[in-house]
């Protein structure tokens, strides 16, 4: 606020004061309004904004009292000033109580004037900076708050008694609780996780510095892991006077930390054996310990060659779940017929199926609704699947592919009357490095990534696949996608 844009409203019914004000006023450079009762200063009041109302007490139509009250409803920060002929301590009182700033006794002086309007000028700016700083200090608020709810770390904020102050809707959700249970309650007992608690209410009895007290990690079951860090709140003259705690969600870290160690697991498992055994069929070889006999030769290389294959599947289903992890590139989608991709599938599963003596049908129409999709993902989601059903079904059994239609979806459907697997495996069969008991009792190779891979490949394409599956009829795979509405191209 400067000099030149005050603006001072004077409201006396007496002219010759009206007027005197106004000239002490302007030599200053004060903008000045006039009113001769309260009923008109109050209408400029409404229409204005003045930084001063200078006023006379006694006054036709509503007296200086009342007009004083009626200014503190309009604007509590117009600074009033009362000019009376008639003073005495009781109105000086009065007019204190109903707002007035100021109290002067006419006749005045225009020094004493200016004095008191010089007053008067920095309570206003008193009360403007105050309201400015209120209004920084709400939207600093507001904007702390935003980020604070925003954040995906949960956030716990206490007294140094322990009682929750604040708490974000990151931290509710982790912690599984409502917000309204918890303000102004105590941490102990409340957090439905005795550890993180007594961490909490371990920290406001250990105290000195801003460095973090406290590092751990805590499970919640069902694979949720958070890590607290609790950090004690120090004010200026270096007293605890509470603990903030930041949530950090590291359940996938320690998924990811988990499925390495599984790799690893799965590494020197699965790629040791077959790496053994073609070391030692090609040693015999070498060794010359079958010289002379083709047929044991020929049965060691092929023998030797089926191990390298196995390998081979291994790399590839590896290489697979690492696109699938990065997506690196995106797949080009288009309209796509499946049943020529189901039909190459059985061509190239055939000759495995009867070296096996198994009983492999593919039902698949000439020609099906189209899909929106990437012909090369399709093709190894049904490669999985058929090599998956003649891979645990014995000899003399049977697979079944067969392709339905119904309005808007295809469905296919891979049986199988192999060993099918457990309740519990069900439920797991999809999980990355997963691999059902029976599979890995009766040594069946595999990674573990097959079913997962495909998984992810057929929500991709806004589809699903279901599993029915027993340990005395086998599994049936259900791959369900959309089809393409006829409107759209």
């Amino acid at each position: 606020m400067t000099l030149e844009n005050i603006k001072v409203l004077v409201v006396d019914d007496d002219e010759v004061s009206r007027i005197g004000c106004e000239r002490i006023l302007e030599l200053s450079k004060y903008e000045v309004d006039l009113a001769e009762d309260g009923m008109e200063g109050l209408e400029k009041i409404r229409n204005n904004n003045y930084d001063l109302v200078v006023t006379d007490l006694m006054m036709p139509r509503m007296d200086g009292m009342q007009f004083l009250e009626e200014i503190r409803k309009i604007d509590e920060k117009i600074v009033p000033i009362v000019i009376t002929g008639y003073a005495t301590i009781e109105n000086a009182v009065d007019a204190v109580k109903k707002g007035a700033y100021d109290y002067l006794a006419k006749p005045f002086t225009p020094d004493e004037f200016r004095a008191k309007i010089e007053r008067a000028l920095e309570k206003r700016r008193l009360l403007l900076e105050a309201e400015k700083l209120r209004a920084e200090h709400i939207i600093e608020k507001t904007r702390t708050n935003t980020i604070i709810n925003c954040m995906s770390e949960g956030v716990i904020a206490t007294n140094k008694e322990g009682q929750i102050l604040l708490i974000n809707p990151a931290a509710l959700k982790m912690l599984r609780l409502k917000d309204g249970d918890v303000f102004g309650k105590n941490v102990l007992g409340l957090l439905s996780n005795p550890d993180l608690e007594k961490k909490i209410a371990n920290a406001l009895s250990k105290v000195t510095s801003c460095e973090i007290l406290e590092k751990f990690e805590v499970n919640l079951g069902n694979g949720r892991v958070l890590q607290p860090n609790i950090t004690p709140v120090i004010d200026e003259n270096g007293a605890l006077i509470g603990t903030v705690t930041v949530l950090i969600d590291v359940s996938e870290e320690k998924k990811i930390d988990q499925m390495k160690t599984d790799f690893l697991s799965l590494v020197a498992h699965e790629l040791k054996a077959p790496l053994g055994a073609i070391e030692g069929y090609l040693n015999l070889i070498l060794e010359g310990v079958i010289t002379g006999n083709p047929e044991k030769e020929k049965d060691y290389i092929t023998k030797s060659r089926d191990r390298a294959n196995e390998l081979l599947a291994m790399v590839n289903d590896l290489l697979d779940l690492t696109r699938a992890e990065k997506k690196v590139t995106a797949k080009v989608m288009s309209a796509l017929d499946i049943s020529s991709v189901l039909r190459g599938t059985c061509e190239f599963y055939k000759n495995e199926a009867k070296a096996k003596d198994i009983n492999f049908a593919c039902d698949i129409p000439d020609q099906l609704p189209a899909i929106r999709g990437n012909e090369e993902d399709m093709g190894r989601v049904f490669d999985n699947l058929v090599s998956n059903a003649i891979k645990y079904t014995p000899e003399h059994k049977s697979v079944h592919v067969q392709v339905t239609v119904e309005k808007n979806k295809i469905n296919v459907i891979v049986k199988d009357t192999g060993i099918g697997m457990s309740e519990e495996d069900k439920h797991k069969i999809f999980d990355e490095f997963y691999r059902a008991k029976n599979a890995v009792s009766q040594r069946i190779s595999g990674t573990g990534l097959g079913l997962s891979i495909a998984k992810r490949i057929i929500e991709d394409h806004n589809g699903y696949i279901e599993i029915d599956s027993d340990l005395v009829n086998g599994s049936t795979f259900t791959v369900v996608l959309p089809v393409i509405e006829e409107n759209i191209k």
